[in-house]
């Protein structure tokens, strides 16, 4: 189950296609410097298990700097404000139902992988 909801993420040739159009259609110069990204991440990709590391790098350093230009940046960005107003409830802390949240994630990932390898011993 956990292999098909994470093959749903991952976007298709058509998905790709309207993505490229919508934002680099009639922008020659974002599209070149996109498809040199990719360009460099292939080529990371064929350096081996340190090439893999460095691409991994550069992924995870992009994800983390688009999280600003995000609905979700904003909503945490507004709920922080509205806590420090002070009427905020304690449960409803941004830490508070962050930390629950992510505990509550890492249970389910680690349950999901418990079944994972149960499923490849038998």
């Amino acid at each position: 189950m956990a292999d098909e909801s994470r093959k749903s993420l991952l976007p298709d040739e058509d998905e790709w296609l309207d993505t490229f159009r919508e934002y680099l259609c009639g922008h020659p110069e974002l599209a070149e410097h996109v498809a040199r990204i990719w360009f460099a991440l292939l080529e990371h990709h064929a350096q081996g298990p340190e090439g893999v590391r460095n691409a991994r790098f550069i992924i995870k350093q992009a994800l983390s700097l688009t999280y600003p230009f995000t609905r979700s940046y904003r909503l945490a960005y507004r709920h922080y404000l509205l806590s420090l107003t002070g009427y905020v409830k304690p449960e409803d802390e941004p830490e508070q139902l962050l930390k629950a949240w992510i505990n509550r994630a890492k249970a389910s990932i680690a349950e999901a992988r418990k079944a994972k390898r149960e499923l490849k011993k038998n």
